[in-house]
Order: structure tokens, then C-alpha cells, then sequence
């Protein structure tokens, strides 16, 4: 009997330790965004939290994968996104832009899965820098573009960054 008392009374310490941790994580997060949070990510761990002047944003992981959402103020989402390490990642039509496209011969620096109440997006920042990164200033200045496509792999948008 002292035994079952005894890990009850840890199981119930070791829950308020992890609320209070997770507690301190959210800081000033206001409970409209939390719950909010918790409704769209139920499973979620939440690494940190981040506010800006216009949102708040939960540094997360689920089902093992690490995302980034933001809200904003009065609660509502904005966006999801989570990197891409692989292009195998991406739509096939991406896949086959990226290696056969305008911009075959760029470099990727980075690939994303982003989510919006209105659409999924894949972006691809890329430059047309192919040596070392530290030679920039020997080689004229290097272009930094970034490419916006929809599920279907459709070419949205192309911005200079």
C-alpha cells in the first residue's frame, strides 16, 4: 500500500513539474492562442514560445518533425511551417522544376512546407552563388530568390530577397 501511495504521489509531483515547465514555456501567452494552439496540435510539444508586435509563435515538434505556427494576436492561426531537408520532400512537379527549370543551376539554401487557413505552399529559397560561401565579394554580386509553388507543384511566385 506505502508503495502505490508513494508513486501516485510522484506521478501527480512529476505532472506539476511539467505543467509548471510547460507553463514557463508560454509565458505571456494569452489563452485564446493556447487554446487555439492545443485545438490544431493536440500532440504537439512545445519546445518554446515567441511573441512579435503581430503574433505569437509556438516553436513545436509532432509526430517527430519539428514545425513553427504562427497566431495572431486575438488568437486566430496564420501559418505552419516546417523545413524540408530533402527534395525528395516535394511534389514531383517541384522536384522536376527545381532540377530541369530556369533555375537548375542555382543552389538551394532552403526548402519549406507552409501551411495557411487558405492554401499550402512549398517555397524554395535558392542563389545562383555556386562556389564557397565566404567568396561572395570575388565572384560579383549573387542573386537570392524565392519560389513560391502550390500542391499541384504550379509556379505561384518568384521574389528577390
Amino acid at each position: 500500500m506505502k508503495n502505490i501511495i508513494k508513486s501516485i504521489t510522484l506521478s501527480i509531483i512529476a505532472g506539476l513539474i511539467t505543467f509548471n515547465a510547460s507553463a514557463q514555456r508560454a509565458g505571456n501567452v494569452p489563452q485564446n492562442v493556447l487554446s487555439t494552439f492545443s485545438s490544431k496540435y493536440p500532440q504537439a510539444q512545445v519546445k518554446k514560445w515567441k511573441s512579435t508586435h503581430e503574433a505569437y509563435i509556438a516553436y513545436f515538434t509532432n509526430d517527430g518533425k519539428k514545425y513553427m505556427a504562427s497566431y495572431s494576436k486575438n488568437g486566430a492561426w496564420v501559418n505552419t511551417e516546417r523545413d524540408i531537408s530533402r527534395s525528395s520532400g516535394l511534389p514531383v512537379a517541384v522536384q522536376s522544376f527545381l532540377k530541369t527549370g530556369t533555375y537548375a543551376s542555382w543552389h538551394i539554401d532552403d526548402m519549406m512546407r507552409v501551411r495557411t487557413p487558405l492554401q499550402n505552399l512549398y517555397v524554395i529559397k535558392l542563389d545562383n552563388h555556386s562556389g564557397s560561401p565566404f567568396d561572395y565579394e570575388d565572384t560579383g554580386s549573387a542573386e537570392n530568390k524565392m519560389l513560391s509553388f502550390n500542391d499541384n507543384g504550379k509556379l505561384l511566385k518568384v521574389v528577390n530577397y
